[in-house]
């Protein structure tokens, strides 16, 4: 929507001739689009532009105005709601709007001046949110930025890991179209923050495969809950941090929807990454997946399953050569035999810095073999 445009309102409601008074009484003002069931306002949300503002009659057949409501909030959740309400149904509205779910009620029949003024407040309170959010997700970009980097100096391969990760969870959300999709690409690229006082020959231990002291099994399987204390601490990361807390598990029945779905895909976009770390192909996602116990749903295995499809081929190339969305095909590491990025790490802008740094310091040695995407094997 652009500033000049006006603002778009969803009014839903299984009366024809009320959803015709209202196109009348707010042309000019909104940009009214109407729907006559729950089913159809829901379909509104999902496939059309934004709404500014979604507004409901509450008693409706087959799904009533607070259900509609609350599934409407779950896709479009910077959208404000309001609830248009009878008489009789104070008691279930204010039960309604207590759950967080609902901006403001009106009662009908609801005077022009009275819906207009509550739509005008709607609106602005839509704008504070976007605003808001703007300016969270640009500070908090910035502060994710500055942790991971942290984070691949003081442990490159928890840096990896999370990098996979992020790669995978990025690659999900394509197709998943959640929103707010910041929350897990940042759950994905803090979780590993955890394993920062790890020892790496325990790491290495554990993706080798070989047999860990009872004291090495628990550093591993506490550091989602240090992660999650960390990050818990930054405001407004709440559901990042518990997104993170159930990385390697189940999370509970009551947790949110962002937690729920979040640790799913944390989950299989790291089950990934052990499988790639072990120097496993990638060529069958899908199988991998569902192998995981307790089980990954179904939709989010499909978003995986052409997770580097697009990987065409084997080079010998440069460091100056590198290039964002390759993939590592064999271990680089140092002149005296540390590991710097293991093989099937996809690389980002920072880790190829990285790899310059250490060049520029004799640290490593080049040529090094990489997997193409189709396009540069194409244009090679």
């Amino acid at each position: 929507m652009t500033e000049t445009a006006l603002p778009r309102v969803l009014c839903v409601d299984d009366e024809p001739n009320v959803l015709a008074a209202m196109e009348r009484s707010l042309f000019g003002e909104f940009d009214v689009v109407t729907a006559r069931s729950g089913e159809a306002g829901l379909d509104a949300v999902r496939w059309g532009e934004p709404f500014a503002v979604i507004m409901s009659d509450m008693r409706m057949p087959g799904m009533d105005g607070a259900v509609f409501l609350a599934k409407a909030r779950e896709i479009s959740p910077d959208s404000v709601r309001i609830l248009l309400t009878g008489q009789a149904d104070v008691e279930s509205s204010i039960a309604a709007i207590n759950k967080g779910a609902i901006f403001r009620y009106l009662c009908k029949p609801c005077p022009k001046e009275e819906l207009v003024s509550a739509l005008n407040d709607a609106v602005s309170q839509h704008r504070l949110i976007r605003v808001e959010k703007e300016l969270l997700e640009t500070t908090l970009s910035a502060s994710v930025k500055t942790l991971t980097e942290v984070l691949a100096m003081v442990a490159p391969w928890a840096f990896q890991r999370a990098a996979f990760a992020q790669s995978c969870v990025r690659h999900a959300l394509l197709k998943l179209e959640w929103p707010d999709g910041w929350i897990y690409t940042i759950a994905a690229s803090l979780s590993q923050i955890g394993c920062v006082g790890i020892p790496i020959d325990i790491v290495q231990a554990d993706a080798a495969q070989r047999t860990l002291s009872a004291e090495e099994k628990k550093l591993l399987q506490e550091h989602p809950d240090v992660a999650a204390r960390l990050v818990k601490n930054i405001p407004r990361l709440e559901p990042v941090a518990e997104i993170i807390r159930y990385q390697a598990t189940m999370a509970p029945a009551d947790a949110t929807t962002e937690v729920m779905r979040g640790s799913h895909l944390l989950r299989a976009a790291l089950e990934l990454e052990r499988h790639a770390a072990r120097g496993k192909g990638l060529e069958h996602p899908r199988e991998i997946l569902n192998a995981i116990k307790p089980a990954i749903p179904e939709y989010i295995i499909k978003s995986l399953t052409d997770f580097r499809a697009n990987m065409a081929g084997v080079r010998t190339v440069r460091i100056r050569e590198l290039k964002p969305g390759w993939v590592i095909d064999e271990d680089i590491r140092t002149t005296n035999d540390l590991m710097v990025l293991t093989k099937g790490h996809e690389l980002t802008d920072t880790a190829i810095a990285a790899l310059q740094r250490l060049l520029s310091l004799e640290a490593i040695k080049e040529p090094i073999q990489v997997c193409v995407t189709s396009s540069d094997a194409a244009a090679g």
